[in-house]
């Protein structure tokens, strides 16, 4: 069984994409679980489609990383795998490659796609992505893309659930420590996944300070040094 987390904050339209792609998967053995942090809608949409695979919750906490471990409480499944609500899988056959790539190792699964710009519902570009990442590239940047990502289910075991500390950062993270306790990086094969880049999602631009404080946050627990937000972007060891 596949457990995919997707927290949502009133974008019901938009949850309701990511979910019929996870509808069109090719493999059967998975459970969608919705937490919603906001005003209850993403739970009416995810009741409306009548899949018993689905199941939709109000968020025990605040903010996306404690809806994500609300959503981690309720899973049942081995494999966990990551989808935020505007973004979508492409490829039918994106959970049979992350169940057999686990089925020979455990580790941190991930996967390319397209960063897709979309204005007012219309999709206005297509850009790749798909860079291959190492622990050693993760100590200066995250090129990974959350929703392309899968792992054992036993690695919270181990490690815990996710750090509300981290905030924005929360992936990152969580992909420090799971390469931090030894385990490898696998990379799958395609861009299978579409992440979405809209309005709703693009405040960040106006949050510069806010979010260098989260990430110096990150640094701090995990020695990286000194990270910098240039133009949207990090930079290891820039003024």
């Amino acid at each position: 069984m596949v457990s995919v987390l997707i927290p949502t904050h009133n974008r019901p339209q938009l949850l309701l994409r990511a979910l019929r792609s996870l509808q069109l998967q090719l493999y059967p053995d998975w459970e969608a679980v919705v937490v919603d942090d906001g005003d209850g809608s993403g739970i009416l949409a995810a009741h409306g489609l009548r899949d018993p695979r689905i199941l939709a919750v109000r968020n025990a906490g605040r903010g996306q990383v404690e809806a994500r471990n609300t959503g981690l409480a309720q899973a049942s499944g081995q494999i966990i795998a990551l989808l935020d609500d505007d973004d979508w899988w492409l490829d039918p056959t994106h959970l049979h490659r992350v169940v057999r790539a686990l089925k020979a190792q455990a580790g941190l699964v991930y996967r390319g796609g397209y960063l897709v710009l979309e204005r007012d519902g219309l999709e206005l570009e297509r850009i790749p992505f798909d860079f291959s990442a190492s622990p050693q590239s993760l100590q200066s940047d995250n090129h990974l893309l959350a929703s392309g990502t899968a792992y054992p289910r036993f690695l919270h075991d181990q490690l815990g659930p996710f750090d509300p500390e981290m905030a924005d950062y929360w992936d990152w993270d969580w992909y420090l420590r799971v390469v931090g306790a030894g385990y490898p990086l696998i990379q799958l094969p395609g861009r299978g996944v579409a992440v979405s880049m809209h309005g709703g999602n693009m405040s960040y631009a106006a949050r510069l300070e806010e979010r260098q404080k989260n990430l110096d946050r990150l640094s701090s627990k995990h020695g990286l040094g000194q990270l910098k937000l240039k133009d949207h972007r990090i930079i290891a060891g820039a003024a």
